[in-house]
């Protein structure tokens, strides 16, 4: 497909990471134009927005409208546009008569981690490069019951950091943020009873971590599960049990480097689903930077769920 037969639109919020998804996506939609493509900028205004822009796309008035859909914006935003994507039955596509358009990225949050496991950057010349050269890949989603998710689900004490970082507003981006909520997360945080059942059989205990990925890495290229792969239809859990606070900062210092998984008490299992349920009390679920639900829930991969442009050699 040439460029003059390229239609794009940019989803972005314009207010992600202090005004710089509207820059960024200017920006590009300036490149994108300069070189013969035709592309649009659609603004969200709040939370969903994203998701009802991105399903106007895929089976709404917009159908076969785009050949792609840019989520400009952190990882919640490419959330909500690989939500309205993934969820998009054959049975609609067939209707509609129009392909599904593919997920393009324009990363401009505070961590950008979907966008750094499809090896997109945050450069303006880069972000269109990709969009104008690359070749669709098929990516694998996870999904906790309903919702959509591209890297980690997480319930445990990252999940109350993830909660931490959002609640408070810190005025740190990415890893930095993150290293700051676990120091204050883990002077009052309790390990809650879990119990964890996969293709790996039941685990049942208090549980430190237990995070579903489905990439590799959160919080700002945190590798939670190094060896974890968004094309195998399986995910990766990282199982920590309840350890002391003392024991926790190593388990978060090794964490940092990659290397936890050398540790006893880390557990990296793989598997297609996992159901969480919490018998004394429900816990919150975390994935992307936003809540996307509470236990018991059940968390599976959704095998090549959305074709992406991703970047890479």
């Amino acid at each position: 497909m040439s460029n003059k037969e390229r239609s794009i639109l940019i989803i972005a919020n314009p207010t992600s990471n202090k005004g710089r998804g509207r820059n960024r996506a200017e920006a590009v939609r300036t490149v994108l134009i300069s070189s013969d493509a035709s592309c649009k900028v659609a603004y969200t205004t709040g939370p969903g927005d994203a998701r009802t822009i991105a399903t106007r796309c895929c089976t709404g008035e917009d159908a076969g409208k785009y050949d792609t859909l840019v989520a400009c914006g952190g990882d919640g935003t490419i959330q909500e546009v690989a939500h309205a994507i993934a969820q998009t039955s054959q049975k609609e596509v067939e209707r509609n008569g129009a392909p599904l358009p593919w997920l393009g990225l324009a990363p401009s949050g505070r961590c950008n981690d979907f966008a750094r496991a499809m090896d997109v950057s945050t450069s303006v010349d880069a972000i269109a490069r990709v969009l104008l050269q690359a070749t669709p890949t098929s990516v694998d989603m996870g999904k906790v019951n309903d919702r959509i998710f591209c890297t980690v689900a997480t319930a445990g004490i990252d999940a109350e950091v993830t909660a931490y970082v959002d609640r408070m507003k810190i005025p740190l981006r990415g890893t930095p943020a993150y290293i700051y909520a676990v120091m204050r997360v883990l002077m009052y945080y309790d390990a809650p009873h879990m119990r964890l059942t996969g293709d790996f059989g039941e685990l049942d205990g208090r549980f430190f971590v237990a995070s579903s990925a489905n990439t590799s890495s959160y919080g700002g290229a945190i590798p939670i599960a190094p060896e974890a792969s968004e094309t195998d239809g399986l995910l990766d859990i990282c199982c920590i049990p309840r350890i002391s606070k003392l024991r926790g900062l190593r388990v978060v210092r090794e964490a940092m480097r990659g290397r936890h998984t050398e540790l006893p008490e880390v557990q990296i299992l793989r598997t297609k689903f996992l159901t969480i349920e919490t018998p004394k009390k429900p816990v919150q679920l975390w994935a992307d930077g936003e809540l996307v639900g509470e236990t018991p829930a059940t968390i599976q991969a959704i095998p090549s769920a959305i074709w992406v442009l991703r970047g890479g050699p």
